[in-house]
């Protein structure tokens, strides 16, 4: 019987190589004469009994070489992040500043082998979508709170964050949740706030202002307006200035005068 050896990159997954180089996984044996995956099994399970988080390695995965292979393949896979919900912590340049980030905490839980759950950690740092083309642009940051999605991306792209422009991969890690991307606007409640269609029209509501800072503002419809109208220039109503108009007619007494001119 040879001697018992890790296979490179698969943490979960241990060989036994005879001298014909032939895989007998599940009679590999430890130095206790044990069998290797029954060991780990109950490892695993004496790890549960003292309280801590056993690993995902299970019982039947070492019942065979293709079990074995199995739970490997599935330790591999379970590596890779994937795109998935999370909820915003913090962030951090918001408003008329560049596009900035979030530091966000993905919502599926963690689970263990024996399926007990535990949160995952804050993911620091990730950059979050901003509708925007060239220098113009939609804005409407996260909100501590929001929930949205993560997207993983396939290299470190640490490089191209801090430089905003091209750069080699930070690294040689893959798949990443450090390395991923922040879209929000799912599962979130009703807006307080909003600018959107409403029926068949278009509402526009805030608690603050609505300030439109523009060169000209053309309205090509009626205007009805329910409060008070406040004016630091001149109002004219075709070519009647409301500065400067003269009224025909003037007499002292009780008479009108005329129309403004």
């Amino acid at each position: 019987m040879g001697r018992c050896q890790p296979r490179p990159l698969r943490p979960m997954a241990y060989g036994c190589r005879t001298s014909s180089n032939t895989t007998l996984n599940q009679k590999c044996r430890t130095v206790s004469g044990q069998p290797l995956w029954e060991q780990r099994a109950v490892t695993t399970q004496q790890t549960s009994n003292s309280g801590n988080l056993p690993g995902s390695w299970q019982r039947p995965d070492g019942a065979s070489g293709f079990n074995t292979t199995n739970a490997a393949i599935r330790r591999i896979l379970s590596m890779i992040g994937a795109d998935t919900l999370v909820q915003v912590k913090a962030v951090h340049g918001a408003g008329l500043e560049p596009v900035g980030t979030v530091d966000v905490q993905i919502m599926v839980h963690q689970q263990d082998g024996a399926g007990r759950t535990v949160p995952h950690g804050i993911i620091y740092g990730i950059p979050y979508f901003r509708l925007q083309g060239g220098t113009r642009a939609v804005i409407c940051d996260p909100a501590v709170g929001d929930i949205g999605a993560l997207i993983v991306c396939g290299r470190d792209i640490s490089g191209v964050k801090a430089n905003r422009a091209p750069s080699a991969p930070g690294s040689f890690r893959q798949h990443d949740y450090a390395d991923a991307l922040y879209i929000g606007g799912f599962l979130n409640g009703a807006p307080a706030e909003y600018i959107g269609w409403v029926g068949g029209d278009v509402h526009v509501k805030t608690a603050g202002k609505f300030v439109v800072d523009a060169s000209e503002c053309d309205i090509n419809c009626t205007v009805n307006v329910a409060g008070a109208v406040t004016a630091t220039g001149d109002v004219k109503a075709g070519s009647i200035s409301l500065d400067s108009h003269k009224h025909s007619g003037v007499q002292t007494g009780n008479g009108n005068t005329g129309g403004p001119e």
